[in-house]
């Protein structure tokens, strides 16, 4: 009689036992599953951050097609650096990288800077001018240090801003009422009702009655956990067939706040590089820093000098009347080339995370690239076409200016087309070349 019993117990614990190592080794390939995902979101982006270095190599370039710097020069990194941080978020979402990528926004806006920094002093007689004139290195150095903090800085806000706007939407679960539990019969009823029914049974019941309550408690517990598989289930399925989707307003306030970016961003970097001039004990500049936003317009009435003296006055000294060379500044297209990349790739990158059958219609995706362009470049357009008022202040002498006017309405006019069509251009390349990519690749 005892061999069964002892046969039933050797099969009992060496399922046991398959179960526990079956359960380990779920675990272990569980947090091997978790450390190569961590791994993945902390690998090194190197492709983005050669993105960015072809585009501010191509930009530094354009930089010098001309003799005499653009008043673009010295601002637009700074300018371009939300959409330098914008584009490093957008490419690891298109990629289904982990992470904001602040280390690869960090090392791009601080690129970013450098190749310009290397082009301010590529202009002929800067060098010159430089190792002459004693007076004027404390203001190229800290203007150049100031551009390269800045940049590095707004290009990390760009990347987290641009992280947080395009996070993925988690579905909201429904509140749902908690299972009524049964009522445990209490031990002293059941007393009561057998010493009712008679003193003469036996002491054997009480023990019964303690088994069919634990009984009922394990049906209880087992019902209570069936339930709430069933409601895990069913949250589950009405996630995968109704995902969250989002609105037409959630998209315009995003590219409300990202084209905004760089308006606020000019003029945090105004109020230090006056702070700047006042530490070095500079003259303020005979306008005022509404002359640094004028980076943004790429059509502009051109006022050309033509002097290698004063060249190095342009690299580093803003605002100043100076004016473009000529009518259009190519370099004033880096924040609507960064920032309209830097869009189209977290549209695609976050379309595909929700809805993977669906693909982002070809409308949807131009308008929001052309509102992008909108906002980059209306308030700058607006403001400077009023013109800028001038106070020229010399101690306690204070010469008013006349009238700096940088835009006409054929300017004003062009300015409006062409950052929206700038971007436009960017998003339908990035469509084309992703829809390709992934064509070829199935």
């Amino acid at each position: 009689m005892q061999q069964p019993d002892q046969t039933d117990k050797l099969t009992s614990t060496t399922e046991e036992v398959e179960d526990h190592s079956i359960v380990e080794h779920g675990t272990s390939q569980v947090s091997m599953s978790g450390a190569s995902t961590s791994l993945h979101s902390l690998r090194f982006d190197g492709f983005g951050v050669g993105i960015i270095v072809i585009i501010a190599a191509i930009f530094t370039a354009a930089a010098r097609l001309n003799q005499q710097p653009a008043s673009s020069l010295v601002p637009v990194t700074v300018l371009s650096a939300t959409g330098c941080g914008l584009l490093i978020t957008g490419l690891r979402k298109l990629r289904a990288f982990n992470g904001v990528g602040l280390l690869e926004a960090a090392l791009s806006g601080a690129l970013l800077a450098l190749f310009q920094f290397v082009a301010a002093l590529s202009f002929p007689g800067v060098v010159q001018e430089l190792s002459a004139d004693s007076g004027s290195r404390p203001g190229f150095f800290t203007t150049w240090a100031l551009v390269a903090v800045f940049t590095t800085l707004f290009s990390l806000v760009g990347a987290t801003l641009g992280h947080l706007v395009f996070a993925p939407l988690r579905p909201l679960r429904p509140l749902r009422p908690l299972p009524a539990r049964a009522a445990k019969v209490p031990t002293g009823a059941s007393e009561t009702n057998e010493s009712d029914e008679g003193e003469n049974e036996s002491a054997s019941e009480p023990a019964e009655d303690l088994l069919e309550q634990s009984d009922i408690e394990s049906e209880n517990r087992e019902s209570e956990e069936l339930s709430s598989t069933d409601d895990v289930d069913d949250d589950a399925e009405a996630a995968t067939e109704n995902p969250p989707t989002r609105s037409g307003m959630s998209y315009i306030i995003s590219i409300l706040l990202l084209g905004l970016a760089p308006f606020v961003a000019g003029y945090i970097f105004a109020a230090a590089f006056d702070f700047a001039l006042n530490l070095n004990q500079y003259d303020p500049g005979p306008f005022p820093t509404l002359r640094l936003l004028s980076a943004l317009l790429p059509w502009q009435v051109p006022l050309a000098v033509n002097s290698p003296i004063l060249n190095l006055t342009l690299v580093w000294r803003i605002p100043l009347a100076i004016g473009n060379p000529t009518a259009f500044d190519i370099q004033a297209i880096e924040p609507f080339v960064l920032n309209a990349a830097g869009l189209a790739c977290a549209l695609l990158g976050t379309f595909w995370l929700e809805r993977p059958a669906a693909r982002i219609s070809w409308r949807s995706l131009l308008l929001l690239e052309a509102l992008l362009g909108l906002v980059l470049v209306l308030p700058a357009n607006l403001w400077i076409a009023f013109g800028l008022h001038g106070l020229l202040q010399i101690q306690s002498i204070a010469v008013l200016l006349r009238t700096l006017q940088l835009l006409n309405p054929f300017t004003f006019i062009l300015n409006l087309i062409t950052a929206p069509l700038v971007c436009i251009i960017i998003g339908t390349v990035i469509v084309r070349t992703r829809r390709n990519s992934t064509k070829y690749s199935r």
